[in-house]
């Protein structure tokens, strides 16, 4: 579709008369009519205005391009999760971490361990508390 057509169109859809549209652009109705009919074209400011007024993108008003869809939010998390996954979850990575968590486990145990003793022998030395 021709641009003078898309605007014709796009006036239409948001219901707005030739005046009310040269208002909105600070043109004259007139301005207006000799773009829809192909007889001139805005200059680059009122095509900006135009494509923000009717919130599309310029290439939508002036090629006639569809606008590219927007990435699904949930595959940009797959990618990153794929990412995370490749080279975070790697097998060595895995490995460092039963590692670590032996030692913790170990650490942990210990620390019961004089715990357990400690008790013992405060109970040894003092009697059980009351």
């Amino acid at each position: 579709m021709e641009f003078n057509n898309k605007l014709y169109e796009l006036r239409k859809q948001k219901g707005f008369s030739q005046e009310e549209l040269a208002n909105r652009l600070n043109v004259s109705r007139q301005t207006v009519s000799k773009w829809e009919v192909g007889d001139s074209t805005p200059d680059m400011e009122k095509l900006i205005a135009i494509s923000d007024l009717f919130g599309i993108s310029l290439d939508e008003l002036v090629l006639d391009k569809a606008p590219e869809p927007a990435p699904a939010p949930q595959s940009a998390k797959s990618e990153l999760y794929t990412d995370i996954k490749e080279k975070v979850l790697t097998e060595d990575n895995g490995k460092k971490v039963r590692k670590g968590l032996k030692i913790a486990g170990i650490v942990l145990g210990a620390v019961m361990l004089v715990d357990i003793i400690s008790f013992v022998i405060y109970v040894i030395l003092n009697g059980f508390p009351k």
